[in-house]
This record gives structure tokens, C-alpha cells and sequence, in this order.
């Protein structure tokens, strides 16, 4: 008989998103509590058995304003770029008619437990990998396609560098060459990130899109193999580029930052470059990201990556459907990515 329920052990949560090649490091326990304890949501850990196993996690979170709640994984202003339904281990050993079976009653009992707290708007952004979302569908959710990019890693680098644009492959090799004077080096130091992001926000008045210093600090300090920030220095020292990696199983993400630089020098070409040898070294695919955003594809196309589909399920009232407008039409465009 499959159930669901809340979870409060942390070692069986983490244990089976480790496990699950669904599971990413923003579903771990300790980044779901730090979101929670950071951004005023209140997790909801749901837990999805089938009589004695787990077979799926839900982390969702819940936030109440004027006594409406609104149901978000993620919360905004986290940074993560999806969260939503991790399942288990054994679902791609499925039959085709098992899994439309699981992802069936998964959806029934998420969708009435979600119900019992009667939000005005609930939406999901889920991982690259979950992408069967027709039972979604079909109980009443709206689909929003999302795109993210990422390079595989399997052939050399001097096949990668390949399939770069003439003007990107020339600036590697002046990287390659030292031209630049340039050096990337790995910090523990969150506070110049915010502020050289803060400040290029600004300049376009635009809402810095990270709840706090406080929040980046307590993720560096929980997940410090997994979660690593890096600077570019130029020939006088100063900081010109920024990026925070987060590397998890057999993917290495570049997370946040890589704005366009103040000065005229390739800081992004030599931050990528840099972590694809990083992916490289560590048998990973390197998730650029950024392909959901017009302004930034120019660029990060000149990379040749490939494009991955995931999505965003959602459900409003006509109340949530005034939320879901102001935050989509004035929130999320006000801490638009640079």
C-alpha cells in the first residue's frame, strides 16, 4: 500500500538521495533545513513508501502571508535552479506500466497531502532527470518547459576546445599561453562574492538574487567538498570574476556568478575553462546553465553545449494567479540573472 508521510531522520533522507540518480546536493537535508532557516519557509520533508520501502522524496516548503499559503521547491532567492520529487533507486529498473503505476500514485497522495494545506499556488521545478510530468498534466498542472545547457566530459580536452567558436577557442589559447595575466584560485571567503555581485546588481537596479551572505556562508561551512567558491585576480590582485561550483556525484555546476566583467579581459572564458578541467578530472558533466536566459545564451553558446529540458509544474487559484503574476512579472524580472 503506498503512504506518505513527513520525515524528521536525516540520515535516511540523505542515504537515499545519495543513492538515487535523481537526487542532487540541493535535495540533501542540510541544505533544505539552511533554505528553511534562512528564507522564513517552512520545510515539508514528505516521505512516499510502499508498505516498508521508500520510494520517493518530496521536499516542498510553505510560506503564509494574510493567512494564504504558497507551496514552492524551491523557495526563490535560494539560487537552486530546481528541486522537486527525488525517486528511487530501483525506478528505472521499472517496467514502463510500473513507473506510469508509481508516478501515478506518487502524484495522487503528494497532490492531496499539498491540498490538505489548500495553497493558492504551488509550483515545482523539477530536476533535469524527471521529465514524465503527463500525470502532472493530467490532474490539472500547468507545464512550463525550462533549458539549461552542460558539456559531457568524455573526450579530451583538446576535442572540447574543438567545438568552440573561432573567437572563444582563440581567447583559450591566450589563457592557455598566460597571456592575460590572469589566475583563478579557490577562497573560503563569501563576503567579496556578495559584494562584487551585489554591486553589479545595482548597477542595473536590479534585487540581489540570494537571501543573504549569512545563507552562502552556512552552505560553504556544511558542504565545504561539494560547495566551492573561486576568484579570479588580474596582475595587480584585485578581483575581476567570481563563481561558486557546486560538484555532486557526476555533475560539476556552475552555480552562482560569472557576471560580465567590468574589464576588457575573457575572466568567463578562463572561469569555464576551468571548470571544465575541473569536470574532466572528476568524470563529470559540467552544467553551464543560463539557457533560460536570452542575454546570456550568446555567450554561453559559444561553448557548444548541449541543451537539457526540465520542468516547472504549477497550480494557482485566482488569488495565486495575482501571486504567481506580480512574481513573475516584478519579482523574478527585478533579480533577473546578469
Amino acid at each position: 500500500m503506498i503512504q506518505v508521510s513527513t520525515m524528521d531522520d536525516s540520515r535516511i533522507w540523505d542515504d537515499f538521495v545519495d543513492q538515487s540518480p535523481y537526487g542532487t546536493l540541493f535535495h540533501k537535508w542540510g541544505f533544505l533545513k539552511t533554505i528553511e532557516k534562512h528564507t522564513g519557509y517552512k520545510l515539508l520533508p514528505y516521505a512516499v513508501y510502499d508498505e516498508e520501502d521508500l520510494v520517493c522524496l518530496y521536499p516542498s516548503f510553505v510560506k503564509t502571508n494574510y493567512g494564504m499559503n504558497v507551496i514552492l521547491s524551491p523557495p526563490p532567492r535560494t539560487g537552486v535552479p530546481y528541486m522537486g520529487f527525488v525517486l528511487g533507486a530501483d525506478y528505472d529498473d521499472l517496467t514502463q506500466s510500473g513507473k506510469e503505476k508509481r508516478l501515478k500514485e506518487i502524484t495522487k497522495l503528494t497532490t492531496e497531502k499539498i491540498e490538505e494545506l489548500s495553497p493558492i499556488y504551488t509550483s515545482v521545478q523539477l530536476t533535469p532527470s524527471f521529465n514524465d510530468i503527463r500525470e502532472f498534466k493530467w490532474n490539472g498542472f500547468s507545464v512550463e518547459p525550462l533549458f539549461t545547457y552542460y558539456i559531457p566530459t568524455e573526450t579530451s580536452l583538446d576535442e572540447i576546445l574543438k567545438g568552440f567558436s573561432r573567437s572563444t577557442r582563440r581567447l583559450i589559447k591566450g589563457i592557455k599561453n598566460n597571456k592575460y595575466n590572469m589566475e583563478m584560485t579557490e577562497s573560503d571567503s563569501i563576503a567579496p562574492f556578495c559584494q562584487f555581485l551585489s554591486k553589479r546588481y545595482e548597477e542595473q537596479n536590479l534585487k540581489f538574487p540570494i537571501e543573504s551572505t549569512e545563507y552562502l556562508e552556512d552552505l560553504l561551512e556544511l558542504y565545504p567538498d561539494n560547495i566551492r567558491l573561486f576568484y579570479v585576480h588580474d596582475e595587480n590582485n584585485d578581483i575581476i570574476g567570481s563563481n561558486i561550483v557546486v560538484s555532486y556525484k557526476n555533475k560539476v555546476i556552475s552555480w552562482l556568478g560569472t557576471p560580465k566583467p567590468e574589464v576588457d579581459l575573457p575572466v568567463n572564458e578562463l572561469i569555464f575553462w576551468e571548470l571544465i578541467k575541473l569536470s574532466k578530472k572528476n568524470d563529470s558533466i559540467f552544467e553551464i546553465g543560463g539557457a533560460d536566459t536570452e542575454h546570456l545564451c550568446s555567450f554561453k553558446s559559444r561553448f557548444n553545449p548541449l541543451l537539457e529540458t526540465n520542468y516547472r509544474i504549477f497550480w494557482h487559484n485566482n488569488l495565486g494567479a495575482i501571486a504567481e503574476w506580480f512574481y513573475l512579472n516584478v519579482y523574478r524580472k527585478s533579480s533577473a540573472p546578469v
